[in-house]
């Protein structure tokens, strides 16, 4: 859609995700994978770490290029400035993504919008708590975002789908528009079920931390940013 904008080929779009478990085979499935968390609880970044909760969920949002959106008057929540996509590849398995393609991914994404990684100070990740995925997620944001050497505080890291699960085709979504809503009330929320972090995660070198109080969320120039994953 941001790319259609862009492109001229449309004035406004509408996007979003959809995901509605309509049939019981795609939850026996997901079980039959073992990717399933078998306590309910997604742990993203979280000591026990093992699986994800799926969730269902319906969102969308209205996005129009910022000139004619501010001459038409809309509210404004946020502004996107940039987009990129890219495919992992051949990996191990499904529940095992590739590090350098996603660093590749996010780091095309930084160059494109010309924001440093030490301006970004929030970082909303795909997270779906898996023992695999969740090390690997941060190995490649911390290759990308340069880890500790460039960042004097830690950006913060967090998922929404450790409050509402795991909502496959509308996981973007959903972590897009927690984004927006920490961006409107300017505070960031807790990321929960991660008190005791991942033991295979060093967050002391990675330049991340999990977010797990409600804090007010400031910027040195006062201009928040923030970073979207899913993969």
């Amino acid at each position: 859609a941001c790319e259609s904008l862009q492109r001229g080929e449309c004035d406004a779009a509408i996007a979003g995700g959809v995901n509605i478990y309509t049939h019981p085979s795609s939850y026996a499935a997901l079980s039959a994978m073992r990717m399933l968390s078998p306590d309910g609880l997604c742990r993203s970044f979280g000591a026990g770490a093992n699986g994800f909760v799926p969730g269902e969920g319906v969102a969308a949002l209205i996005l129009r290029p910022l000139k004619e959106a501010r001459a038409n008057g809309d509210r404004i929540h946020a502004v996107i400035k940039s987009t990129a996509v890219n495919h992992g590849g051949r990996t191990n398995g499904y529940t095992v993504p590739n590090p350098s393609a996603q660093a590749d991914l996010v780091r095309d994404a930084m160059n494109k919008s010309q924001v440093r990684p030490d301006q970004i100070s929030y970082v909303e990740a795909h997270g779906t708590g898996t023992a695999l995925g969740d090390p690997i997620e941060i190995s490649g944001l911390a290759n990308a975002m340069g880890g500790h050497v460039q960042r004097e505080t830690p950006c913060a890291i967090g998922s929404v789908k450790t409050n509402i699960g795991h909502l496959e085709a509308a996981a973007g979504i959903a972590g897009i528009i927690k984004v927006l809503l920490q961006m409107r009330y300017q505070q960031l929320v807790p990321s929960l079920h991660s008190d005791d972090p991942h033991p295979d995660i060093p967050f002391a070198y990675s330049g991340f931390k999990v977010q797990q109080a409600l804090e007010d969320w400031t910027s040195p120039d006062g201009v928040l940013r923030a970073g979207v994953s899913s993969f």
